[in-house]
Formats: C-alpha cells, structure tokens, sequence
C-alpha cells in the first residue's frame, strides 16, 4: 500500500511540475505579445526562407489610446507599409495606397499577434536554456505542435524586456524551415517624432470590398480537415483566379491558414515543394488538378488534397 501511495504522490508531483513549467512558458509568451504592442520601439529585422534573405526596418508605438506600426522592406524600393490602430495602408509607387482594416500587418509573424488563448489550442510553451544574442540575454521559449502535421516555434525572448529576438518556424523533424532575426532594437520610452507625425498624417479611408460573385457549383467537397483546422465561409477569391477555378477552400486554425484550390485537369504531374515553412502541393487527378497551399507537411498537404471528392 505504501508502494502505491508513493506512486500516486510522484505521479502527481511530476504532473504539478509540467503544469507550472507549461504556465511559465505562456506566462513568457504573453510577454512577448505585450512587448510588441505596448512598448515604443526601432527595429531592424532579416527573414531568412530558403535562400532568399529579406530585411526591413520596424517602428512601433503609442499616444494614449492610439497605435501605430510602420514597417518599410529595405530591399524593395516600392512598398512603404503603416498600420494606425485597425487600419492597415499599403503605399505602393505610382499606384494608389491599398487600404484594409487588420489590427496587424500580415508581413510580421502571426504567432506574435494572434489571441494566445488560441494558440494554446495548438502548441504546448516550454521554457528552454538562456543564452547572450546580440549582447543581449536571451531566454529560449519552444511552442511545440500538438499535433504532428503542424509546424513548431522556438522564440528566443529578450530577459528583461521580453522583446522577441528570434523565431525560428520548425519542420516536424525539428530542423528550421524559416528564421526571423533581429539584428536591432531600441526600446524608448516617447513616442519618435516620424511615427508623431504619421500618427497625424490624413491618410485615405479603406475603401469597400468589392463584391465577388461565387463560384458555380459542381458537386466537388472537401470531406477532411486537419486537426485544429475549420473551413471560412465565404472566403474571398481573387477576381483574376476565380475564372480558372472549379472549387475553392480556405481553411484556418485561428494562426495560420491553407488554400485548396480546384481547376481542371492540365495532365501536370503531381509535384510537392516547400517555399520557407509554406508548403504548395499540386495533384493530378484525371477530371480535375487539386492545389494546397499552406504552412503545413506535406503529408497534410497530400492528405487535402486527396480529400477533394
């Protein structure tokens, strides 16, 4: 008996220890979140997908209840990207600004801005060593799919600020797919002067979604879903694909999303690539072709689009 109730104590020993290790990482990730939405701050950051290497400059702050985020791709000399509480503008040359209402710019890491109540669903937080980056203490943080098919995060977090400083997007063989670096960040505690003076700038109000007419129906479904993943309604298509498509699907796990498009048959072999952490896999069926793109293996990726019926 006292062999079975030292058991049982160990066991819930050790079960007490995971659940507070657990909450101590989701304790650091809400920190993380936190940093990139509250404090002022100057960035520069690189992103590194396969071989190709981008790098872009990122501002960020507030005046009371406002926000405002200004990210400019360094490489490109046409795209100048603001963000003013839920309102995003894409200033392109010599094009009109493209105006949509997103309370984050698509081109920083989703992880750092969805709810952390949904990443819970997905990823389990554990605490890994510390190390100096960039003069900098870092304490590693590892959010590890809870299913198979998805892909993991390791964020190295500023100690004492809890500014992120790296996130590497992880292959289920645990090998990194992409890599977004920081290679500066100035943390001050008034709002700089440019971002003062955009925050007052007039700027072009968003204008209307065009209406998009639905595809015809052809009998074609999607009849499986990876775990943790649920269909949009009514997603949006793009007006110069809808022409080409038979069917269409957008599927979202509150972080990431995957698109299975449907088009007829172009006798094309099936092929599976990787762009950085996205995953595109074409099959080749003989009525029609089906294409996934998504953040996901390719194993998901073959699975949907073999669920196409």
């Amino acid at each position: 008996m006292n062999k079975v109730v030292s058991l049982c104590c160990l066991a819930l020993l050790l079960c007490s220890k995971a659940l507070f290790a657990d909450e101590a990482g989701w304790a650091l990730f809400e920190r993380v979140q936190q940093s990139v939405k509250q404090y002022n701050f100057d960035s520069s950051f690189v992103v590194f997908k396969g071989s190709q290497v981008e790098t872009f400059r990122w501002q960020h702050g507030r005046n009371g209840d406002n926000e405002i985020e200004h990210l400019v791709p360094l490489d490109a000399d046409d795209v100048d990207i603001l963000r003013r509480n839920n309102v995003v503008y894409y200033f392109l040359t010599d094009r009109p600004a493209l105006v949509t209402h997103s309370d984050s710019i698509k081109e920083l890491p989703a992880i750092l801005f969805q709810p952390s109540r949904q990443i819970r669903k997905l990823y389990t937080a554990v605490l890994g060593s510390s190390t100096v980056m960039s003069g900098h203490t870092a304490q590693l943080l590892r959010l590890s799919a809870n299913d198979a098919g998805r892909h993991s995060y390791w964020l190295w977090v500023e100690a004492e600020s809890g500014f992120p400083l790296r996130i590497d997007v992880m292959s289920e063989q645990q090998a990194p797919l992409e890599r977004w670096l920081v290679t500066h960040m100035q943390i001050s505690p008034e709002l700089p002067e440019n971002l003062q003076r955009l925050l007052q700038t007039e700027l072009p109000e968003p204008a209307a979604s065009p209406a998009v007419a639905p595809l015809p129906a052809t009998g074609l479904q999607l009849d499986w879903l990876p775990e943790g993943f649920e269909l949009v309604e009514n997603p949006q298509v793009l007006p110069q694909l809808q022409q080409q498509l038979l069917s269409y699907w957008l599927l979202t796990d509150g972080l990431h999303q995957i698109s299975v498009f449907v088009q007829p048959s172009q006798k094309m072999p099936t092929q599976a690539y990787r762009d950085g952490a996205t995953t595109i896999y074409m099959l080749s069926a003989p009525q029609h072709d089906v294409t996934v793109i998504g953040p996901v293996s390719i194993n998901v990726a073959e699975q949907l689009a073999a669920a196409v019926r």
